[in-house]
């Protein structure tokens, strides 16, 4: 009988592994709070100090300022997820059925403009233009077409547009909370109008 022999599992690679990623969460976690206070256009340097560390041993974690903002922007998104997840599971409790699809874009919405009002320099952050932007947002539409409702048209498509509307409109709302606070909406208000414009283009 012929049995498959595994290779065995080098325990201190495993250990070496487990404690790199944990670094590497640690230093994500010190990026965003040093984003968060100090705005969108620290450096890799500022990140290192801020972590007790050289800008060296920085790079040993990240290739790069691009992957560094693709990592936040992914830890972003699942934060954000899992907001969604939560919000439809207390909303579907509520009613006591599943909800429909005008519900759940409003609480897709609702997750994307918390996440922005939150830490809109962590969100600026990772929206800049980059690869990060493209994951980020890509990431997004994605789990925008899983709230579509059955038959809509072109649903990738549709979402791509939605994701560029909601972009852009909640980057405004953002700048006019820095510039004009009294001209700026609240956020229920803005998800409000959000849905509305959007829905009215599933629901003619």
């Amino acid at each position: 009988m012929n049995e498959t022999t595994q290779a065995p599992v080098d325990g201190r690679s495993a250990r070496w592994a487990q404690h790199r990623e944990q670094r590497r969460l640690e230093l994500l976690d010190v990026a965003r709070h040093l984003i968060h206070e100090k705005g969108p256009d620290v450096t890799m340097e500022d990140i290192a100090a801020a972590s007790g560390t050289s800008k060296s041993i920085v790079y040993r974690y990240f290739d790069d300022k691009a992957q560094l903002q693709r990592l936040l922007g992914q830890r972003i998104y699942a934060t954000m997820h899992e907001r969604l997840r939560s919000e439809v599971a207390e909303l579907e409790q509520h009613l006591g059925r599943a909800v429909g699809a005008d519900d759940r874009v409003r609480a897709m919405i609702n997750a994307y403009v918390v996440t922005v009002q939150r830490s809109p320099n962590v969100y600026r952050f990772v929206t800049r233009p980059s690869d990060g932007l493209h994951h980020f947002l890509h990431s997004v539409a994605r789990l925008i077409t899983t709230f579509l409702p059955d038959g809509t048209p072109s649903p990738e498509l549709w979402a791509r547009g939605a994701v560029g509307f909601v972009e852009r409109s909640v980057e405004t709302w953002v700048d006019q909370q820095n510039t004009d606070p009294s001209a700026a909406i609240s956020a229920s208000d803005l998800v409000d109008h959000l849905v509305t414009w959007l829905m009215k283009g599933l629901n003619p």
